[in-house]
């Protein structure tokens, strides 16, 4: 490989400015990092694919990848999938049964298996399955409802009765919830949202744990403002091998297990 090159995938989320400045802002320093030169913006007529290292700003789906000449992840820095709902929150919790409906390529087996490292929900396709999860949920208490696609703490709402779940559903485009879904958990309250995770880039690995802080938005709503983290060279048993309070080493551990199981 020759140049890194940040790339803009067609499934991709529109980006703010600062957000894609920020994508330049690490592309760049992977290059550095790796000793090779920043090319911009993947241009297919300026660009040789092969020659490229990618960072791109969302998942990639496989297709693409394939494209791209992307088979194994030394050629970039994220993730490809081969369905868009894989990267997305819906995978995190399973069906409210076996007969609801699901997109192509939906494994219940990956929510059994990480059941224990998340907070009981349930992810919903269809009206009917969102008012059967919620139906089970309220009575644990207030029910946070999360579309997909969001990031940084938008597209979330907490709901307390069926009233509310009702009229947030009547808003809800029906094509987005039979493309996407809609994941229904148990609400915490006065929480501290931890950071966890690796990253690799080459033979280079790093892993991290730390807590998120929340800052408040211009429309006046708390959103992701950044993370305070602890990062370590290796990989998770490097992490692991860290002395941490046992909240965070918990957090650890079921991060840990839900990366290993969606690998």
């Amino acid at each position: 490989m020759e140049a890194v090159a940040i790339h803009f995938p067609g499934l991709g989320g529109p980006m703010y400015t600062h957000e894609k400045v920020t994508l330049s802002v690490v592309a760049k320093s992977i290059a550095r990092l790796v000793g090779h030169r920043f090319a911009g913006e993947f241009d297919p007529k300026a660009h040789v694919a092969a020659d490229l290292f990618f960072v791109p700003s969302d998942t990639l789906m496989l297709d693409e990848a394939q494209v791209l000449g992307i088979h194994s992840s030394q050629q970039l820095y994220g993730a490809v999938v081969p369905y868009p709902f894989v990267k997305t929150k819906a995978i995190t919790h399973g069906l409210v049964g076996a007969h609801a409906p699901h997109p192509r390529g939906w494994s219940s087996a990956f929510a059994d298996s990480i059941q224990s490292a998340v907070l009981p929900g349930y992810t919903a396709f269809c009206v009917g399955d969102a008012r059967r999860a919620a139906v089970r949920l309220l009575p644990l208490g207030a029910v946070r409802l999360k579309e997909p696609l969001g990031d940084g703490g938008h597209g979330q709402i907490t709901v307390e009765s069926m009233g509310e779940l009702e009229a947030y559903l009547a808003n809800f485009p029906a094509e987005k919830l039979t493309s996407h879904g809609l994941v229904l958990e148990t609400h915490l309250h006065r929480i501290i949202t931890r950071s966890v995770g690796s990253t690799t880039i080459g033979n280079r690995s790093i892993a991290y744990h730390g807590t998120q802080r929340t800052v408040t938005n211009n429309h006046g709503l708390p959103v992701y403002g950044g993370s305070h983290l602890i990062c370590v060279r290796g990989g998770w048993s490097a992490l692991e091998g860290l002395p941490m309070e046992a909240e965070a080493r918990l957090a650890v551990n079921q991060a840990r297990r839900y990366d290993c199981n969606a690998a």
